[in-house]
């Protein structure tokens, strides 16, 4: 199978399903199909040389860490409000950095998402700030996230992101995030690996 086929599968079924998968099944298909991609790829991510292809942002599809109920309920409740999940890749120089996001928000004035506390058709992100480092350049390209810094902030439309709360913390203090390893990256899609989980991410391409 060549690759776009293979990823044309994945993402499909990856879509078709809850993002946080507790089904032993659903599972076991959708790391088959990660492993399609991955067996199909051209050739293994790498560091230096990919770098700028993982730098962005991307938003998790689908991850066989299941849990998050109350997020995975929002994506299947549009009324309760709405849940996205990102990961936002920058560098600068030799520093690399990975923020985890998540997003919530109340598009419209529906009694079922006045729980938000979020005023109508704004936004509300927790980040999670990483510092990363490159432990192993390929095969598998693996990179270790250290948790330094929490922050959070909203948005409302037309307006930029503010900052409500920042809290730096010590990496000594914060503890290790754990070691992630990137089996399948190009501009588009990204299969990203953690002990037992599996994780695909789509690019987010501003408009």
């Amino acid at each position: 199978m060549d690759v776009s086929r293979a990823r044309e599968g994945l993402v499909a079924y990856a879509k078709a399903g809850p993002i946080f998968i507790n089904s032993a099944v659903r599972a076991r298909r959708l790391e088959s199909r990660a492993r399609a991609v991955e067996a199909a790829g051209q050739r293994p991510p790498e560091w230096p040389r990919d770098a700028d292809l993982l730098c962005g942002r991307w938003e998790l599809v689908a991850t066989t860490r299941g849990g998050a109920d109350l997020l995975q309920t929002m994506r299947d409740q549009p009324a309760l409000g709405s849940a996205n999940v990102y990961q936002d890749w920058s560098r600068e120089g030799d520093e690399v950095r990975c923020d985890n996001v998540i997003t919530i928000g109340r598009p419209n004035a529906g009694l079922l998402s006045a729980w938000t506390l979020l005023a109508p058709g704004t936004s509300s992100s927790l980040r999670l700030r990483h510092a990363a480092a490159v432990v192993s350049a390929r095969e598998p390209l693996t990179i270790d996230l250290e948790l330094d810094g929490v922050v959070v902030d909203g948005s409302r439309p037309g307006e930029d992101v503010q900052t409500i709360f920042s809290l730096p913390m010590p990496r000594s203090a914060a503890g290790e995030a754990g070691l992630f390893e990137t089996t399948f990256l190009d501009d588009a899609l990204r299969i990203a690996r953690a002990g037992d989980a599996l994780r695909v991410f789509e690019r987010v391409v501003d408009t």
